[in-house]
């Protein structure tokens, strides 16, 4: 379907660990690029899995309805092309590559299993693209229901990335609320962690992109309502994230109860990356992984988009 001025509309899919996310966008063929509609539905699609097993029965069925839905939804708006991506639960499960197979065709759309690499590198591009951060030396953080990905950049240039096996989703089930256990188990891993300690050498800023990262950022905002034009680019500061994940599940926060409930956990990894990168702030970044997807998806099919004004 066109829009005006010749462009076109366009989705992404994000299946994630713990949500699924829709983001549909009208692409002008001069490049501005506007949100038609976005969509969260949480179905945890990591819940219970352990390492060397397979999807939770439930928790597939869950993510394959959801999905569907999203693409109709999508094509609902007029989406010409549909494209979505799977990782860290699907990524991790023994059956994650049939899984993601069965919902590609469910759901009438190409899905890409994304490595931790990928899913990292997009993560950065989504952050420096949509803050306009090409001038510094920068540490992206997306940290997701499953595993945290983590890349130390500047510009266009990713001298360093890891996916680590440290997800809100799956510490929220092993721990609970006790932030004591949570942040005796985080700390030490990003400590040791290799972009940790370069992005600490070189005071990269550091971004954080993701469901826990956002909703921490809306929470801080005292927001009524989540509003992306102004969570992207809010600053959270280091040894507040606790207080803020503790406010989650008070009536009103606009915070979604599935993320409410591992948001502490969340908030520890967070808390966890500035104490080993000796930052004392991170800024938010409402772009992520799926912004940077669709963006690079559009170019293979000749469209430029530009992200960074989503909301003007």
């Amino acid at each position: 379907m066109t829009v005006g001025g010749g462009g076109r509309i366009a989705a992404a899919i994000d299946v994630g660990s713990n949500s699924i996310l829709l983001l549909v966008v009208a692409v002008e063929r001069d490049g501005r690029t506007h949100v038609v509609d976005e969509a969260l539905a949480t179905t945890r699609l990591g819940e219970r899995l352990q390492a060397g097993a397979a999807l939770d029965t439930a928790a597939a069925r869950r993510t394959h309805d959801g999905v569907v839905a999203l693409a109709r939804r999508a094509r609902a708006h007029g989406a010409e092309h549909v494209w979505g991506f799977a990782t860290g639960a699907a990524r991790r499960a023994t059956d994650g590559v049939v899984f993601v197979a069965d919902l590609a065709h469910a759901a009438g759309c190409p899905i890409e299993l994304l490595s931790g690499q990928r899913e990292a590198t997009l993560a950065y591009q989504a952050v420096v693209h949509g803050l306009g951060l090409a001038d510094r030396w920068v540490l992206a953080v997306d940290a997701g229901g499953a595993t945290t990905e983590l890349t130390l950049g500047r510009g266009q240039t990713i001298v360093a990335s890891t996916s680590v096996a440290l997800g809100a989703l799956a510490l929220a089930e092993a721990s609970g609320r006790d932030v004591a256990r949570l942040d005796a188990h985080v700390r030490p891993i990003l400590a040791t962690s290799d972009v940790t300690g370069r992005a600490r050498d070189v005071g990269a800023s550091i971004v954080a992109s993701g469901g826990t990262a956002t909703a921490l950022a809306a929470l801080a905002l005292r927001l009524a309502r989540y509003e992306p034009r102004r969570v992207h680019g809010a600053t959270l500061h280091a040894g507040a994230l606790g207080a803020l994940a503790g406010a989650a599940g008070r009536q009103g926060a606009p915070v979604d109860p599935g993320r409410a409930a591992i948001l502490p956990a969340g908030a520890c990894i967070l808390e966890g990356v500035m104490a080993a990168a000796a930052g004392v702030e991170m800024v938010v970044s409402d772009h992520g992984v799926r912004h940077a997807y669709l963006r690079e998806a559009l170019a293979r099919e000749g469209l430029v988009a530009d992200m960074r004004a989503l909301w003007d």
